[in-house]
């Protein structure tokens, strides 16, 4: 039986996406599949035009990664069949999915940070936050029976 994981940020632009990319690229076992979505969806012309957002889609070609997919908003459907909800955020407060009676899963949370605007080096923060959900995916997908 195919367990459902389900990466999840605040606007599914960068965070979830860049770790749903990641694990579809580690993943070998065929009895998980991954998707990603946020609590808020963006649509794509409220956020090309981001300088932080060119920067992420930068930062990620240097690794091979694409995430040029629109964002996607979590939904009581996404969250019935998800398995393992994975929060790929420190914005995000996991209490909120106690009384989701949709969800019934497991749920993991890797406190990645969001690019905020006094950031004086958005680029260095977008690359920690890169490598760190590299490493984060890497230790789940081994974990993984």
């Amino acid at each position: 039986m195919v367990k459902n994981i389900l990466f999840v940020c605040r606007h599914n632009v960068f965070r979830s996406q860049i770790a749903q990319e990641f694990f579809k690229r580690l993943n070998k076992n065929k009895n998980y599949k991954a998707e990603s979505a946020g609590l808020i969806s963006y649509k794509k012309e409220d956020y090309k035009n981001n300088k932080n957002y060119k920067i992420e889609k930068s930062e990620a070609k240097k690794l091979g990664l694409r995430f040029n997919k629109k964002s996607k908003s979590l939904n009581s459907s996404l969250l019935k069949k998800t398995d393992i909800l994975v929060v790929v955020a420190n914005d995000i407060p996991i209490s909120m999915f106690d009384n989701e009676v949709a969800f019934r899963g497991k749920i993991v949370l890797w406190k990645i940070p969001d690019i905020r605007k006094k950031d004086k080096n958005p680029r260095k923060v977008i690359r920690n936050s890169v490598l760190l959900i590299e490493k984060k995916v890497k230790e789940f997908v081994g974990g993984l029976k």
